[in-house]
């Protein structure tokens, strides 16, 4: 059946999934470093704590913006 086009509903947008921004995690000394996929921001962090705080703050909050790195992996602290 042929529905024309001024009975159609418009077509959603599929919304493009961004990878979050900040990945939390250890380095290869074992400190705490959060990395920001656009190297604008980051740090090397005493603990996870910290490093949590301040990915969070720099997001506004938005944990789907900060992900946590698995055990065993590293995250290397670097500013574009």
């Amino acid at each position: 059946m042929h529905i024309p086009a001024r009975h159609r509903r418009p077509r959603r947008l599929v919304a493009q999934i961004e990878p979050p921004r900040f990945t939390v995690g250890r380095d290869h000394h074992g400190w705490w470093v959060v990395e920001d996929r656009l190297g604008r921001v980051g740090g090397i962090f005493a603990n996870e704590d910290a490093a949590m705080h301040y990915a969070l703050e720099e997001s506004n909050r938005d944990r789907k913006a900060v992900r946590c790195q698995r055990r065993g992996a590293t995250v290397e602290f670097r500013l574009a």
